[in-house]
């Protein structure tokens, strides 16, 4: 589920940048793919336009909330290499100036391994038509900028998407459990009830409460409190399986979501995990014991219908005694 939203992210950002760059193409480039039609530069006219159309294509469908990467793979990026080579044999100099632009925006406007590839091509293609074009010394000059420019790119957007996806992960993470936060519990709850309506798989919601913990922080302090809930984390994430998705949703409160999993075998889960806490070590001569409330996601529930049942069923075990689940 993080690696999707982070996925989603990324699509975002480069959806935005793919906005900016179309809009500032068109702007700065019209005028050069008028005036090189005026001045009897018909290939380097024709393909000004076309590398315009296709950012104004872009930008337009980022407007309207569709982002195609394969527009800019299959269509900007030949088109940008034909305009290039042409350039490079009309203009020399003049012409290797656009290679600069066209490296940078590529890494902005594509997935990163995309965006290596459309740039091995362009720079496999302008280097030597540089080299043949421009006297050597400037050639070699340009050639040794152009590769620069291109690695700064590519290490400055390797550096923000590392960061991006560092913040994301603090974003959904709880600090203390490394188990995810409320951020995420919406969004995962929602895909939950969309795969049962596509395939009929059950899904349940187990949410556990430990028992008596604020007694626990206020004879043994906030530290012995945070070890139990650490402890409870660890114990919850080996005994679940990598498909089930378990929260802290509270102080002392956690959710799992128990994938392809019906009422029956969750509260058998469930059970395992209550007996499981009771009788792990997690304070020095004093029992950790928590109360589990299992709710099965019925025909027609939201998000919000199928959690305040598991509340209440949770609300239930506390009320029946504690150390116990309902169903």
């Amino acid at each position: 589920m993080a690696e999707s939203r982070q996925d989603a992210l990324a699509a975002e950002f480069r959806g935005k940048t793919t906005l900016g760059v179309g809009i500032i193409g068109v702007v700065v480039l019209t005028p050069f793919a008028i005036n090189n039609f005026l001045q009897g530069r018909a290939l380097l006219g024709i393909g000004a336009v076309g590398i315009v159309a296709i950012l104004a294509a872009n930008a337009w469908s980022i407007s309207r909330r569709r982002y195609y990467p394969s527009l800019t793979l299959f269509g900007l990026v030949p088109a940008v290499i034909f305009f290039l080579v042409f350039a490079l044999r009309k203009q020399g100099m003049v012409g290797a100036l656009w290679c600069y632009p066209a490296v940078i925006s590529f890494y902005f406007m594509l997935p990163e391994r995309r965006a290596w590839l459309a740039n091995g091509i362009l720079l496999g293609i302008a280097l030597p038509e540089i080299w043949t074009v421009i006297d050597h010394p400037l050639a070699t000059r340009v050639a040794a900028t152009l590769f620069a420019v291109s690695a700064f790119s590519a290490i400055f957007i390797r550096v923000i998407s590392g960061q991006q996806r560092k913040l994301e992960a603090q974003a959904v993470t709880d600090p203390l459990t490394g188990l995810f936060n409320r951020m995420l519990l919406h969004d995962t709850l929602e895909q939950a009830i969309e795969q049962n309506k596509r395939t009929g798989a059950p899904m349940t919601l187990v949410t556990l409460d430990l028992d008596h913990f604020k007694e626990i922080n206020d004879t043994l302090g906030h530290d012995a409190g945070d070890s139990v809930l650490q402890g409870v984390g660890q114990l919850l994430r080996r005994r679940l399986r990598r498909v089930d998705h378990l929260f802290r949703i509270g102080g002392e409160e956690f959710l799992a979501l128990l994938y392809a999993t019906d009422a029956d075998n969750a509260r058998n889960v469930a059970e395992s995990l209550r007996s499981a806490i009771a009788a792990h070590p997690f304070l020095p001569g004093r029992s950790v014991t928590a109360s589990l409330g299992v709710a099965a996601l019925h025909p027609g529930d939201d998000w919000r219908a199928w959690m305040k049942r598991s509340d209440d069923k949770l609300y239930v075990a506390k009320s029946g005694g504690r150390d116990r689940v309902v169903l």
